[in-house]
C-alpha cells in the first residue's frame, strides 16, 4: 500500500512538474515573441496615422490631374464627326486617350488612329462603355458571358442600352448637358467618363488612365516614413480611398520607426525577465524535484535504520527473558542478563529520545527549558555523567574546566546539553572504541560563549564523510556496511539542539590521530 501510494504521488509530482515545465517554456516563449508582436502593433498603428496624414494631400493632387484632362473636353462634345480634334493642351502622361463612344461607333482624336484600334478591339472595354452612358452602376461587361444580337443593328447587347436613332448617315447633336465623370476599370484598362445624351442615344466620353503613371505623379505625395507605398486597383476585401477612381493607397511593409531602438531597449528588460523567471522555474522545479528524491531516500533510509535498530533489542529481548523464565541459572548468569537486559533498555530509550527529539526540532518546537547557574556548579556534574557511560565502555575519560569560568554564569537547557554529549560519547564509544581508547573535555571561555570540545583518539573521520557529517541518516548506509549500530542520526539532532538553545555544534579536527568537536553556548548575563 505504502508504495503504492508512493508510486502515486511520484506519478503526481511528474504530471504538475512537466505542467510547470510546459507554463514556463511557454512563458519564455511568449516573451520571446513580445518584441515583434509589439513591434507589429506599432507598425500597424503608424501605418494607419501615416496614411491618413498622406491621403488628403495624395486625394487633392489626383482631383487636380484629373480636373486638368476634363477641363480639355469641355461642356460639349464634337459629336457627328468620324475623327475629333485632340483638346487643346493635348494629354497628361498618365492619359492613354481621349475616346468618344457613341451608339454608332468608337471616335477617338486625329493622329489616335492606333490607340482607337486597341481601345475597339477591346470588347469587353467598349461594350460596358455603351452599357455605362446609360446607366453608371451597370456593372463591367463579362467576357465569357454569352451575347445576343439586335436584329435591326446586327450589334451585341449586353445588358440593356437604347439607340434612339438607328439611322447613323444622319448627323447627331448633343441634345442635353453632359453627366458628371465617374470611373471604372476592366482587368487594368481604368476608364474615366461622362455619358452625353446625343440624338442617336446616350455616348460615353471621356479617357482611359495609366493607373501606373499616375501614381508616379502622387507616390511623391506620401509620407516619408512610409518607405514602399504603392496606388493600385483595389483587392477582394478591400474598400478604395481614392475616390472617385477605384484606387488603395497602400502604406507597405517597409515603415520607418525612429523610435525602434528605444522601444526595443525598453522591452530587452522585460523579455529578459521572462527568460530569467522561466529559467528560474525550471531549475527551482529540478531542484524540488531532487529534494523529493533525496527526502524519499532518506526517508526509506531512516524506516530501514530504525527498523533494524529497534529489531535488534527486541530480539535480546526476547532470547534473554525466555532464558530467564524457562531455563534455570546460576545467580552469576541472571545478573548477567539482567544487566545486559538494562543496557539494552538504555540503548532503545536513546535510540527513542533521539528520534522524538528530531522530530520535534523538525516541527520546529524546542523544549523552552531553561537552567540557569555558575558554570563551576553545572559543568562537573553534566561531564560526570558522559565520564561514567564512556568509562563503562573501558574509555579512559579526563576533563578539564577552565578556572575562569568559574565565576561565569550559564543560562541553557541543560537536558540538551547532556543529550548532545550523551550523543558525542555513544559516537566515540561506536568509532573510536579499542585499547588505550581516551576521551577528553575541556571546557574554556571563548568572547560570550562558554566552549566544550569533546576530543577523542579514535582513527579520525575521512573527507568525504566529513561533508555530510550533519546532514540527518548520512550515516546509516555505513553504519549498516559496517554493521555499527546507529540511525546516523546523533550528530545532526547534536547540532540543531545545539542551534536551538542559542549555540552551535561543529567539527573543529579530524585525523588520524583523533576527532575534535566544538560545542558552544551562550553565557548568561
Amino acid at each position: 500500500m505504502e508504495r503504492l501510494m508512493n508510486k502515486k504521488l511520484t506519478i503526481i509530482l511528474i504530471f504538475f512538474a512537466l505542467l510547470t515545465l510546459t507554463a514556463a517554456l511557454w512563458q519564455a516563449r511568449e516573451a520571446a515573441l513580445l518584441e515583434g508582436k509589439l513591434l507589429r502593433i506599432d507598425k500597424n498603428a503608424q501605418s494607419t496615422r501615416l496614411l491618413q496624414l498622406s491621403l488628403p494631400r495624395v486625394q487633392a493632387e489626383m482631383e487636380r490631374l484629373l480636373a486638368e484632362e476634363r477641363g480639355k473636353l469641355g461642356d460639349m462634345a464634337p459629336v457627328g464627326q468620324i475623327n475629333y480634334p485632340m483638346p487643346e493642351g493635348g494629354k497628361a502622361d498618365f492619359n492613354c486617350g481621349f475616346f468618344l463612344m457613341t451608339p454608332a461607333g468608337l471616335q477617338v482624336p486625329a493622329g489616335e488612329e492606333s490607340f482607337g484600334a486597341i481601345l475597339d478591339s477591346a470588347t469587353a472595354v467598349t461594350d460596358t462603355m455603351r452599357r455605362k452612358a446609360d446607366n453608371p452602376s451597370a456593372p463591367v461587361f463579362d467576357p465569357n458571358q454569352t451575347s445576343t444580337y439586335d436584329p435591326t443593328t446586327h450589334l451585341p447587347v449586353f445588358g440593356v442600352y437604347q439607340i434612339k436613332d438607328t439611322d447613323f448617315t444622319k448627323p447627331m447633336h448633343q441634345t442635353d448637358a453632359p453627366g458628371p465623370f465617374f470611373a471604372w476599370n476592366s482587368g487594368e484598362n481604368l476608364v474615366y467618363m461622362r455619358s452625353v445624351p446625343t440624338t442617336h442615344g446616350n455616348a460615353a466620353e471621356g479617357f482611359i488612365i495609366d493607373a501606373t503613371k499616375l501614381a508616379a505623379h502622387l507616390l511623391p505625395l506620401v509620407e516619408p516614413e512610409l518607405q514602399s507605398p504603392e496606388i493600385g486597383f483595389v483587392r477582394k476585401g478591400e474598400i478604395a480611398n481614392l475616390a472617385p477612381l477605384p484606387l488603395v493607397l497602400r502604406p507597405g511593409k517597409d515603415i520607418s520607426l525612429p523610435d525602434t531602438t528605444a522601444r526595443r531597449q525598453a522591452l530587452r528588460s522585460t523579455v529578459t525577465a521572462a527568460w530569467v523567471t522561466s529559467g528560474l522555474s525550471i531549475i527551482i522545479l529540478f531542484g524540488l524535484l531532487a529534494f523529493y528524491a533525496r527526502l524519499e531516500r532518506r526517508r526509506s533510509d531512516f524506516v530501514s535504520a530504525v527498523t533494524h535498530e529497534l529489531r535488534t533489542p527486541l530480539t535480546s529481548f526476547n532470547l534473554y527473558t525466555e532464558l530467564l523464565r524457562d531455563a534455570k541459572l546460576s545467580p552469576e548468569k541472571v545478573e548477567e542478563y539482567h544487566e545486559t537486559l538494562y543496557q539494552e533498555s538504555r540503548r532503545l530509550g536513546h535510540l527513542v529520545e533521539n528520534v522524538l527529539s528530531f522530530a520535534r526540532l523538525t516541527r520546529g518546537k524546542v523544549r523552552g527549558r531553561q537552567d540557569c547557574g555558575p558554570c563551576g556548579k553545572l559543568l562537573p556534574d553534566l561531564f560526570k555523567k558522559v565520564g561514567h557511560q564512556l568509562e563503562k565502555a573501558g574509555f579512559q575519560f579526563t576533563q578539564a574546566i577552565d578556572s575562569r569560568t568559574g565565576l561565569l554564569s550559564l543560562r541553557t537547557d541543560l537536558l540538551s546539553v547532556e543529550q548532545i554529549l550523551t550523543n558525542l560519547a555513544d559516537n566515540a564509544i561506536k568509532y573510536a572504541s579499542g585499547k588505550a581508547a581516551s576521551v577528553n573535555i575541556q571546557a574554556i571561555q571563548t568572547h560570550r560563549f562558554l566552549s566544550i570540545r569533546f576530543t577523542d583518539n579514535g582513527p579520525g573521520i575521512n573527507d568525504g564523510v566529513q561533508k555530510q557529517l550533519f546532514q540527518p541518516f548520512s550515516r546509516s548506509a555505513k553504519a549498516a556496511a559496517g554493521r555499527k549500530p546507529g540511525i546516523g542520526l546523533g550528530l545532526a539532532l547534536s547540532r540543531d539542539l545545539a542551534r536551538s538553545i542559542g549555540g552551535d555544534l561543529k567539527l573543529e579536527r579530524s585525523d588520524t590521530s583523533g576527532t575534535t568537536f566544538l560545542l558552544t553556548l551562550p553565557l548568561g548575563e
